[in-house]
């Protein structure tokens, strides 16, 4: 983890680092902004257990251990979560959350998207993110930076199949966001619970994808001069379906 507010957000959401590395000349700023340094009770979501071990660094250092050109003043190394059971996701007794809303990445190869899919996932209330087997690492450098933190605020499945995603889902919609041949976003019944499926850009939907959409959904482009954007990246369209979502108010699947 790189860049100190990426480390602040994983302190906040209560995850403690096994260990911390802060620029030298700014040691003592750096602990104490993180609340590392001079604390006579442990980091936050840490209770009973020592503060994790910090240690200053010179810029020559920083370098050897950062994955970036110009090494930030603040990095850090989380544990890797424990990997979660799908059946977690439809809750007490096996009832499937009305408002419940999953993100599933089919395929999305590029971090970058990946974590601009992860942020707009947290900001529009989504419930989860799951990923296909083949897809950009969740816990990979760019897919957290690109994240700005929200790999700490939402749980994640990561190298699933949307098969198993639904088999611990059942009833919820399964919505497949397409470039092109949908149904407009805006004039769709979007309803909970539901599946969300974001494609690579270049690719789309996969077909095991598609053989399990229930609603295809197509973000139109405005009228411009042709040819001149073919599609929206996998981020972005993305996004723009999950604030669509976070406009229709959540109601339960009629039975």
């Amino acid at each position: 983890m790189e860049g100190a507010d990426l480390v602040a957000a994983g302190l906040a959401a209560g995850h403690r680092p096994q260990v911390v590395f802060v620029h030298a000349a700014r040691a003592l700023e750096l602990s104490a902004r993180l609340g590392l340094s001079g604390q006579d009770e442990p980091p936050p979501g840490a209770a009973g257990a020592p503060p994790p071990a910090v240690h200053p660094v010179a810029e020559r250092v920083a370098a050897k251990i950062s994955s970036l050109e110009t090494p930030p003043d603040v990095m850090a190394v989380f544990p890797l979560p424990e990997r979660r059971a799908l059946t977690t996701l439809s809750g007490r007794e096996g009832v499937v959350p009305a408002g419940l809303l999953v993100v599933f990445a089919d395929g999305l190869g590029d971090p970058g998207n990946m974590g601009t899919l992860l942020r707009a996932a947290v900001a529009f209330g989504a419930t989860a993110l799951a990923t296909a087997p083949g897809s950009a690492d969740l816990y990979g450098p760019k897919t957290v930076r690109a994240g700005m933190g929200a790999v700490f605020e939402l749980p994640l499945f990561p190298e699933v199949r949307l098969a198993d995603v639904l088999a611990a889902l059942p009833g919820a919609a399964v919505y497949g966001l397409a470039a092109h041949e949908g149904t407009p976003l805006a004039a769709a019944g979007l309803r909970r619970p539901a599946v969300l499926v974001v494609g690579a850009e270049r690719s789309g939907l996969s077909g095991e994808a598609l053989a399990h959409v229930t609603d295809l959904v197509t973000i139109p482009l405005a009228p411009g001069l042709p040819g001149a954007v073919e599609s929206l990246n996998a981020g972005v369209a993305g996004a723009i379906a999950l604030y669509e979502f976070s406009q229709r108010p959540a109601a339960p699947t009629k039975g």
